[in-house]
């Protein structure tokens, strides 16, 4: 009798992570059933990319209630990290600065996940349960309120469970892990250690299996640079300077974003090109709304597809990560904000650039793209200078005319930054990933 595992894809973009991967292939070969759960208005989504024999979809819908909001806020102030610190002097606007010095310990973690545990009096994955009869439940966001609330309930009727720590910043800024699973599933040593120093987790409990979705990178085929220009609408006689911006959803009237493209749209030599890769959740309407502003070099402005009416709530297929793999590769120097694509960047061995300073304008440290770098996922970037941090134009532009000289400089720091935050440098991350899930079907 084949063995069944629920797998949640509830928060957006995380099908990227796991579900585009080989996983649902390795689990469909070994004779298992697959159950995604993800949300109600994302069905159809889900069932034209990922439904075929052996899989099934199944929506659910969680509205916020006070309940939810007294914990989250129990959870975000419960954690004293420099990146919380620094939200709260800003977004937060001042939640829980207080009550951190009172719950940031293993003692109000415990009465936290009990209160958690025993204040839930919902019943939304029952009918599931009796439908399927899992021998494991996988969810892919241990800090999602729908992987949270299968979590409890899987708990609660003793079918083994599995959480996965979604990003690389999770642990510092999404507040506490609210319930533990009987495995925690991380990218790296560093999440890893965050995983005990924030959420007391047990060392033991806690299995690394690098980050899945970079296999395919090593597998997608970039023989044909033609055809990647040609859709892109690039010239393939220039080379292409790739801008990563931070959007419109982190820094209020964001014309930063804006200005780094001028800056290199005056500085880059004529046999560059521009990409601007648009993030797939957010807009740059500086840059979006006057597309013909810059004449002197030609910029390229690319955005995926939108798999959904809200572009919070997207989904990005797998002709979009195979896009994005080309991209990078195809891409001479790579330009970022504060993004988890300089991971991507890096990997792909491209001289990477941050810029940490708010292009031709002054702003308040607070208001200013400076705050990201000091977030805790952050200062291990800089340490590295695996990806040069940039705090000024003229150190920006030096940098960018120092890597168009010499593109392999700082190559031995790059590979030392990929150590660290990909950790599965062979390939194998999704096969580490299946044998934990089949380890825990059994």
């Amino acid at each position: 009798m084949s063995k069944t595992i629920f797998i949640t894809s509830c928060h957006p973009l995380i099908s990227r992570n796991i579900i585009s991967t080989g996983i649902l292939d390795l689990l469909l070969k070994n004779n298992s059933r697959v159950v995604l759960i993800v949300p109600i208005q994302k069905v159809d989504f889900f069932t034209k990319a990922f439904g075929r024999e052996g899989v099934y979809v199944e929506g659910v819908n969680i509205k916020s209630s006070k309940r939810e909001g007294f914990l989250k806020y129990l959870s975000l102030a419960s954690l004293n990290t420099n990146t919380l610190n620094i939200k709260r002097k800003t977004e937060m606007k001042g939640s829980g600065s207080f009550a951190k010095f009172l719950l940031s310990n293993f003692i109000s973690h415990f009465i936290i996940r009990k209160i958690e545990k025993y204040s839930y009096n919902n019943n939304l994955f029952g009918n599931l349960f009796k439908k399927y009869n899992p021998n494991s439940v996988f969810v892919t966001d241990i800090q999602n309120e729908i992987d949270i609330s299968l979590l409890i309930e899987a708990q609660s009727n003793k079918i083994y469970t599995l959480g996965m720590v979604r990003s690389w910043d999770n642990l510092t800024s999404k507040g506490l892990i609210r319930v533990i699973p009987d495995r925690l599933i991380v990218w790296n040593e560093i999440v890893r250690d965050e995983a005990i120093r924030f959420h007391d987790i047990k060392k033991d409990n806690i299995v690394i299996v690098g980050i899945p979705h970079y296999d395919d990178y090593k597998k997608y085929d970039y023989s044909n640079k033609k055809t990647f220009f040609e859709r892109i609408g690039a010239d393939i006689n220039k080379k292409i300077a790739l801008v990563i911006p931070i959007g419109d959803r982190y820094l209020r009237d964001n014309t930063v974003d804006r200005d780094i493209v001028a800056i290199l749209d005056k500085h880059l030599p004529q046999n560059f090109q521009i990409l601007v890769r648009m993030p797939p959740g957010d807009y740059v309407r500086e840059l979006e709304n006057k597309p013909n502003q810059f004449n002197r070099i030609k910029v390229i402005y690319d955005r995926s597809y939108m798999a959904t009416d809200n572009i919070k709530t997207t989904e990005i297929r797998k002709d979009d990560d195979i896009h994005l793999g080309q991209t990078l590769f195809w891409s001479d120097l790579v330009i970022s904000g504060p993004s988890t694509v300089v991971i991507d960047s890096v990997y792909m061995n491209k001289p990477t650039i941050l810029f940490g300073f708010d292009g031709y304008e002054k702003r308040d440290y607070y208001d200013s793209i400076r705050r990201y770098y000091d977030y805790d996922n952050f200062v291990p970037i800089i340490k590295s200078e695996g990806a040069r941090y940039t705090v000024t134009i003229d150190d920006f532009v030096e940098s960018v005319k120092k890597y168009i000289e010499n593109p392999i400089l700082d190559d031995d720091k790059r590979k030392d930054l990929v150590k660290k935050e990909v950790s599965v440098l062979d390939g194998n991350s999704t096969n580490k990933l299946f044998k934990v899930l089949i380890e825990s079907m059994k």
